[in-house]
């Protein structure tokens, strides 16, 4: 995900890691980012439609049965590909 940073609009940071959750309110729909940052995990949350979002890249897509991931947060090695 390329998201640009709005204090400095030149900018860009890149983001990369787990989508855990995803919160459907129509045009206020979020996404929890879930990724390592030093060695620790950090969770973002996101609105989807932002302007300052500039790409999401879906880079691996997997099978799941239930639809918030939360027990990723044990699983670390999960986000250290």
């Amino acid at each position: 995900m390329r998201l640009q940073v709005p204090e400095n609009k030149r900018r860009e940071s890149t983001l990369k890691g787990i989508v855990m959750a995803r919160r459907n309110a129509g045009i206020n729909t979020t996404f929890r980012l879930s990724r390592l940052v030093a060695g620790v995990g950090v969770e973002s949350v996101f609105p989807l439609y932002s302007p300052n979002i500039k790409e999401i890249k879906v880079l691996d897509r997997k099978k799941v049965r239930r639809a918030k991931l939360y027990y990723l947060r044990d699983r670390m090695n999960a986000l250290k590909k």
